[in-house]
């Protein structure tokens, strides 16, 4: 079974502001800043360049939410979908304390 990150702001309804990469796409992650990260995916139209998320994270820096990805990911291999969703506490995200889904820029 296949596996996803999605990313969404919080008003994704009216905005459409949302993405979803597989699993298998993901190459990484960098500090962005002190209180951003950038993940990085390979390109969906098979450019030499990444297809890029980077997210602002409140309360929390670029390790203490890495670690918050690594361990979604190594703990419920049956849910099928990592949910980063704008807005602090929001209750449907598994990765918590995400102020902003700042940028996506994909190739595609």
């Amino acid at each position: 079974m296949e596996r996803y990150f999605y990313f969404a702001e919080s008003a994704v309804e009216t905005t459409g502001e949302a993405c979803l990469f597989p699993l298998s796409s993901f190459l990484g992650m960098t500090p962005a800043s002190a209180g951003s990260t950038t993940l990085h995916f390979k390109s969906r139209n098979g450019a030499a360049t990444d297809d890029v998320v980077t997210i602002a994270h409140i309360g929390s820096t670029p390790k203490v939410f890495m670690a918050e990805v690594v361990k979604y990911l190594q703990g419920n291999h049956r849910n099928p979908f990592l949910a980063v969703v704008e807005g602090t506490g929001n209750g449907s995200a598994d990765v918590t304390g995400i102020a902003t889904l700042t940028t996506v820029t994909t190739e595609a």
